[in-house]
């Protein structure tokens, strides 16, 4: 009686506790989802008190660290032990990228009719963009200006060739690629516009006077203390022709952003210069011989009419300023403005103006009878110089335009002669 009861409590002893149902239940929804995940699908979990032992082979040890990290978030696992080994069988680990690559290319295949499409859409855009660029009749309207008409007809062909893109994308469902074009396209023109911010610079100026046209071809003007005649504007640079033959080359930007002045926009253009007459002289007579003088010389328009005006009282003279209006269409203004001088000078002398050097006299007697009037009747009164608008300058700067390269984005002048 005593032996059977010993042997019955030592079998009893011998047998496995039962599985805890908890583990079992973890155990059966870890090689569940293992068996749902690509490339674990071999892995076997075993469960005992929370504790999970994993087993088993995979062919990438991110497939091996992402099975520890669900097994370690499952509820009521306290403990995961890694023996997972990856899989170094050559055929094992090309088998999926094959796989892989089968599924490309059958894709591919599949959609090769949408390719086609995709492709004879862009290119029928580029077709249609370009023959609207080549079509100037239809940018006629927008502008007179060489290059305001490119640049919208740049802008048009642009925007053909961008949306037929667009439509390709959208076809092949690639749209997200778009974000990606245009975030590199953002940098990339970030890293060309500080690169080349000079260029940039003067071609956006270009631009913006071609479309002001502060002066035109054959204008003389003067630009930043540069005088001379305008040749051509390119996209990057101003030609002027100096008034004594060189080429000076100035950025748009200065241009833009500098002092210009146009002395042919105005057809009439006004001289000056002093003379100094003696203290002792009328002035109310000095005034009516100098404006008769510049009445009656050829050159000189009569509206605006001339004038003398005093302009200063010296110790030995008084300052006399004399002006005149060329009409710059007919006269060189310079002839003109020579011209006067002489004349003015003259009728001076004829009418006996004491026309003092600039020093200082000490008068100790009566001042002396003032001079007879002398006789100049038989003075000529022909120019002494040819008062035609000198175009020498000019057909240089019309002669060198030709040899120029580039674009020349200025419009042409009204066809009269620009003389400086």
């Amino acid at each position: 009686m005593v032996l059977s009861t010993f042997l019955f409590a030592t079998l009893a002893f011998a047998e496995p506790a039962p599985a805890d149902p908890g583990d079992q239940a973890i155990e059966a929804a870890l090689e569940g989802v293992y068996q749902q995940i690509p490339g674990m699908e071999d892995l076997d979990a075993e469960v005992s008190h929370g504790v999970v032992r994993l087993s088993g082979t995979v062919l990438e040890s991110a497939s091996r660290d992402d099975a520890v990290s669900i097994a370690k978030g499952w509820d009521g696992v306290v403990h995961v032990v890694d023996d997972v080994d990856l899989n170094t069988s050559v055929s094992d680990r090309l088998a999926p990228t094959l796989q892989a690559s089968q599924d490309r290319l059958n894709g591919l295949v599949a959609r090769l009719p949408l390719l086609v499409i995709a492709i004879s859409i862009v290119a029928l855009g580029w077709i249609v963009a370009n023959a609207v660029r080549r079509a100037k009749s239809l940018f006629a309207r927008v502008s007179d200006r060489p290059l305001v008409r490119n640049t919208v007809a740049n802008l048009v062909r642009i925007g053909i060739v961008g949306a037929a893109i667009l439509v390709a994308l959208q076809l092949l469902d690639a749209t997200a690629l778009v974000g990606a074009i245009l975030g590199t396209a953002g940098v990339f023109g970030l890293a060309v516009g500080f690169a080349f911010q000079d260029i940039v610079e003067n071609y956006l100026a270009g631009i913006l006077l071609s479309v002001q046209q502060p002066f035109s071809k054959d204008d003389s003007v003067e630009i930043n203390g540069i005088s001379g005649v305008v040749v051509k504007l390119t996209s990057r640079n101003t030609l002027i022709l100096t008034f004594d033959g060189n080429h000076a080359y100035i950025p748009n930007a200065t241009v833009f952003k500098g002092q210009v002045l146009n002395f042919s926009r105005n057809p009439h253009r006004r001289f000056q210069f002093d003379v100094g007459v003696g203290v002792e002289e009328d002035l109310a007579e000095v005034i009516e011989t100098g404006v008769r003088t510049l009445r009656e010389l050829q050159g000189v328009v009569h509206e605006p009419s001339p004038s003398l005006q005093v302009s200063q009282l010296g110790d030995s003279s008084v300052i006399v300023t004399v002006y005149g209006w060329v009409d710059q269409r007919s006269f060189s203004f310079q002839a003109v403005r020579t011209e006067a001088i002489r004349r003015i000078k003259e009728a001076f002398d004829d009418r006996g103006y004491d026309l003092p050097e600039p020093i200082y006299r000490v008068n100790i007697q009566q001042p002396a009878a003032r001079p007879e009037r002398r006789d100049h009747s038989a003075r000529t009164q022909a120019p002494a110089v040819d008062l035609s608008p000198n175009t020498d300058v000019l057909r240089q700067a019309q002669a060198q335009r030709t040899d120029e390269d580039g674009q020349d984005l200025l419009a042409d002048g009204d066809g009269t002669p620009r003389p400086g």
